[in-house]
């Protein structure tokens, strides 16, 4: 057999070796497009809610992200939209305070991360019963809130001139939207994770 037969007339890589080669490729431009969606699905939902303060949907949309595709394409989910909703927010942008707006995009990351790491939870044969999924999704909603809003709270702390003395100033000024923020998101994870996360598809070469 000739050199020539293992490719189609332009030259390219025909048959098994070709489907090897497109195969990733192809996968990876799902999960890129996947988490263009995602992303821009996120922002939407946080301007869509944005004159509600602390009800929002873009921290489980990141989380559901990141139980699609995995922790850390779900961390880039959630750094792009919070740097979009927060930068762009009609209500004052979050660039006017750098150290508040890293807060705030590390933190939307890290619901991707969280999303990630429980993704086991949902599918599968060992995927949790509506009730429990409803207690679980209540208890992340409140772990990945508590954490955005001490880094929300640290990054308002650092743009003060004396940390300790900001530090406290953050606490005191954020104390009742930070509760209402942690209530709304264990009621809307507990709500909405047992119904939206079994439903995802998982992405193709979806990573850990």
């Amino acid at each position: 057999m000739s050199a020539r037969s293992s490719t189609d007339p332009g030259g390219r890589l025909a048959g098994p070796g070709r489907a090897q080669v497109d195969g990733p490729a192809r996968g990876g431009s799902r999960a890129t497009a996947a988490m263009a969606v995602f992303a821009g699905l996120a922002a939407a939902l946080g301007y869509v809610l944005s004159w509600i303060p602390n009800v929002e949907l873009l921290t489980f949309t990141v989380f559901a992200a990141g139980v699609a595709l995995g922790a850390w394409r779900g961390a880039a989910v959630g750094a792009l939209a919070m740097a979009i909703y927060s930068g762009a927010n009609p209500h004052g942008s979050g660039l006017a305070i750098p150290p508040l707006y890293a807060g705030q995009v590390l933190g939307a990351a890290f619901a991707g991360v969280l999303g990630g790491a429980s993704g086991r939870l949902w599918s599968g044969p060992r995927r949790l019963a509506p009730a429990t999924g409803a207690l679980a999704g209540a208890a992340l909603g409140l772990a990945v809130t508590f954490v955005y809003q001490a880094l929300v709270v640290a990054g308002l702390a650092a743009s003060l001139p004396e940390a300790r003395s900001g530090l406290l100033a953050a606490l005191a000024s954020n104390a009742l939207f930070s509760l209402v923020h942690l209530a709304s998101n264990t009621v809307v994870f507990a709500v909405l994770a047992p119904v939206v996360l079994p439903r995802l598809r998982t992405a193709p070469s979806r990573t850990p």
